[in-house]
């Protein structure tokens, strides 16, 4: 395989030197999914006894790859606490009007993340509609659309410090809507409105005004584990340098509509790229010799309820964010039946036009006979997994899909029988060569030199 070590290297030596591709296996990879897809697991819930229990099973697997543990206290795991949070629908009231009408909102189609009690008496709002430059809303209420709630376009506002953030959701609330919350991480309040009646307002002329007073919910702490092994470099000149491998392991748990108790397995999403960490950790683990550069193999949770799991190792790093050049996170690597066609032999990035990294790796890839497609609405989906929170502080970092939407995302037969193992295990071979690629290229990756990447070149600084 392609290496990039300074210098001229023997071809007989390379030719002669193990390789830790031929460990990936179908069978490896099939066992590990259908473990962590199991029904016993009951869709590892963030959190559940499912998630916990897959959170040791993944350590094992680190453990037997021979990878180093990068956890807190010796251990494989980075323990974080979380808040659990109960709505104290006692004396809630809301209003919203404009444009001449007023609606009573009901507890029952509000959802609110924050620890505290929030009281806002007839206030005006700052309505936000499409894409453009922002109001300044320092110590307002920002009103905006669901579309908002795609984390890029989140993260702009939170960055104006609006006193309350107002998401009207259009649809009708779930009801196992999300209670789960990170109270360090939290800046700035949300409260979602759902239904009809709120996005008509939403339409009218006029400026909304708000009437909201709610008091502090109910909480109770739980704890939740992100899971870090970690392959040393061979190279003492740059071993403090760091590439991240992530996926998560989290999925939507056990939940109604539908007769009895539904589990929502999550096989692809994501127990194929957790499965992918461990086999391409035992690859890297290997070859001879290994990396140049460390590489950090690291399990998330909470991708499902907001990506916590990422946001809070970014907050909390068990290596230094300085020293992390790059995260290539694993999503949906399993499903060759996507809805754009069928995805054999070959993968994808999210957001491949804003960094060098998919070229880099698409060059290793092909040494390994897998090709790297380009879908046309990719750069949309770059902040819609984990690697968005490494984005955020500058560090260049991309999600790997094999299929982007498959039939089955998000439901009940998302289950280990649907994967393509054979498929699965060829892309990760190829994905472990573009992976050492960069962990032993002598030039780091870089951020495209555009609009859109300029958050997180000036992030970088």
């Amino acid at each position: 395989m392609q290496r990039f070590w300074p210098g001229l290297l023997c071809t007989a030596s390379l030719l002669l030197a193990a390789s830790g591709l031929d460990l990936i296996s179908a069978d490896s990879l099939r066992k590990n999914v259908t473990w962590l897809a199991a029904d016993e697991r009951q869709g590892r819930m963030t959190p559940s006894p499912g998630l916990s229990a897959s959170a040791e099973y993944i350590a094992t697997q680190f453990r037997l790859a021979g990878l180093v543990p990068a956890g807190e206290r010796g251990t494989f795991f980075q323990t974080a606490t979380l808040q659990q949070i109960t709505p104290d629908n006692a004396g809630f009231q809301m209003t919203l009007s404009a444009g001449g009408r007023k609606i009573a909102l009901q507890p029952e189609s509000v959802g609110v993340s924050s620890i505290r009690s929030l009281q806002f008496q007839d206030v005006g709002t700052v309505r936000v509609r499409g894409p453009g430059p922002l109001p300044s809303m320092t110590g307002r209420v920002v009103v905006a659309s669901d579309a908002w709630e795609a984390p890029a376009m989140f993260h702009s506002l939170e960055l104006r410090k609006p006193a309350l953030i107002l998401l009207v959701m259009g649809g009708e609330k779930s009801a196992d809507a999300n209670t789960l919350l990170d109270a360090q991480a939290a800046k700035v309040p949300v409260v979602r409105v759902y239904g009809r009646a709120a996005s008509d307002l939403l339409a009218a002329s006029g400026e909304m005004r708000l009437t909201l007073r709610m008091t502090a919910p109910a909480s109770r702490s739980v704890q939740v584990r992100n899971v870090a092994g970690l392959l040393v470099g061979d190279d003492i000149d740059v071993r403090d340098q760091y590439v991240i491998v992530s996926a998560h392991y989290d999925h939507l748990g056990v939940k109604p509509p539908g007769p009895g108790n539904r589990i929502f397995h999550g096989a692809n999403d994501d127990a194929s790229g957790v499965a992918s960490l461990i086999e391409i950790a035992k690859a890297l683990k290997g070859e001879t010799p290994r990396p140049r550069r460390s590489v950090l193999f690291l399990a998330l949770f909470g991708e499902e309820e907001g990506m916590l799991g990422s946001d809070y190792y970014v907050r909390h790093p068990l290596v230094p964010l300085r020293d992390t050049i790059a995260d290539i996170n694993l999503e949906q690597l399993g499903r060759t039946d996507s809805s754009d066609g069928a995805e054999v032999g070959r993968f994808a990035f999210t957001g491949p036009s804003f960094s060098n990294l998919p070229q880099k790796m698409a060059s290793s890839a092909k040494t390994a006979g897998v090709a790297v497609y380009r879908k046309e609405s990719a750069d949309d989906y770059f902040d819609r997994s984990d690697n968005y929170a490494f984005a955020e502080a500058g560090i260049v970092a991309h999600t790997v899909v094999v299929a982007f939407e498959y039939p089955g995302y998000h439901e009940v037969n998302d289950t280990a029988d649907q994967l393509d193992y054979r498929n699965l295990a060829k892309v990760d071979r190829a994905l472990a060569a573009g992976i050492e690629g960069v962990a032993n290229a002598a030039e780091k990756p870089k951020w495209a030199d555009t609009v859109a990447t300029a958050i997180y070149r000036n992030a970088a600084r």
